[in-house]
């Protein structure tokens, strides 16, 4: 194998479930839509030659891996949108470093890919058409995606045709199962390895922690016209010159706070881990005591808090979190192995990089 310049991507094509999640997942499902890779070579090349009349570039051959090739249309089709946003903002010598970096590191990737679907293919492994159609659904689900019309929008918007999106998520399909088959099936977790990881982790391991706070919230309409917005936006900065003023943060709540807290606006709040919104969760985690946030935006409006103390939980039993503990050593004990077993085909491949 020629290694000169082999700068591939551990783990291309490897679904893995988060730490923590229910192994028991369909392997086959995908989780994110599959990467936009339309659009052919003479738009491409119109983007890139725009400036040039009546200019041609004919393809090539950038890698050949094993018995197959790579040209340059299927490096430039797959990474269209990444480099669609170089030529538009970038100039000179800096945009070609860009477009040649991307380039290449676009060709690693499909590289990996084809190395995978290579594997795949002499062990029979295919996608059947029941499994592509399950993994769509579960990715319309996952993308808040309601129908095929919704579906056939986000395609249009990515530069994705449907025979193209069903292409690549067959090869998902397939790329999943044969990790599943040559990696997942051999990781093991011992009840040993669970019992010694929570004995040294314990400080992972404990009950949600609390806050006490002060809260104010300027509301902002669900369908909010720009008016509302504006106006709203306009009313938290005021109350925020106001706390940085030095104004009582109680007394600015009670004066601009809306919705459901507008009563009690600049009270002291205790809440709990996981009560409170993402955005203002991640604040609250981070936030000196005492000390007003900046404004934090929310699909509920504009905010400001204060924590007043911040309680740290108790420790959960071992029996409470073994199964999670079991799902996070997995999860590493997958990607190690997953690791090993890539460089185990780049070893074997006769792959030779012309890019």
């Amino acid at each position: 194998m020629n290694k000169e310049g082999w700068r591939g991507t551990v783990g291309a094509g490897l679904a893995l479930p988060k730490a923590g999640a229910a192994s028991s997942a369909p392997a086959h499902i995908p989780y994110t839509l599959y990467p936009a890779f339309v659009l052919g070579l003479v738009l491409l090349c119109a983007i890139l030659t725009a400036s040039v009349a009546h200019a041609v570039i004919l393809d090539r051959v950038v890698a050949v891996v094993n018995d197959d090739v790579i040209t340059l249309t299927e490096v430039q089709e797959e990474g269209l949108q990444v480099i669609r946003r170089i030529v538009q903002e970038t100039m000179g010598a800096e945009r070609e470093r860009q477009l040649r970096g991307t380039e290449r590191q676009i060709l690693d990737e499909l590289i990996l890919r084809r190395l995978q679907l290579q594997e795949a293919k002499k062990e029979k492994i295919e996608a059947i058409p029941a499994e592509v159609q399950s993994a769509i659904e579960e990715l319309k689900k996952r993308n808040g995606l309601a129908s095929d019309e919704d579906l056939r929008a986000a395609l249009s918007r990515e530069l994705l045709s449907e025979e193209q999106f069903r292409r690549g998520i067959a090869e998902q399909v397939i790329m999943t199962k044969l990790v599943a088959r040559r990696v997942r099936a051999k990781v093991v977790v011992l009840d040993d390895e669970v019992q010694q990881y929570y004995e040294q982790q314990q400080g992972q391991f404990k009950d949600m922690s609390q806050f006490k706070m002060r809260h104010l919230l300027v509301a902002v309409p669900s369908q909010a016209t720009p008016s509302e917005v504006s106006r709203a936006k306009k009313r938290i900065e005021e109350a925020q010159r106001l706390v940085k003023s030095g104004t009582n943060f109680p007394a600015v709540a009670q004066q601009y706070s809306e919705g459901p807290l507008a009563v009690s606006g600049g009270e002291v709040w205790t809440m709990k881990r996981g009560d409170l919104s993402p955005e203002l969760e991640q604040v609250a985690l981070a936030l000196p005591i005492g000390q007003a946030s900046d404004i934090i935006t929310t699909p509920a409006g504009f905010h400001l808090i204060v924590v007043e103390e911040r309680v740290p939980g108790l420790a959960l039993p071992f029996d409470q979190v073994k199964e999670q503990i079991r799902a996070t050593l997995f999860n590493q004990k997958t990607e190690a192995t997953f690791k090993e077993w890539i460089e185990g085909l780049k070893t074997k491949a006769n792959v030779e990089m012309k890019l």
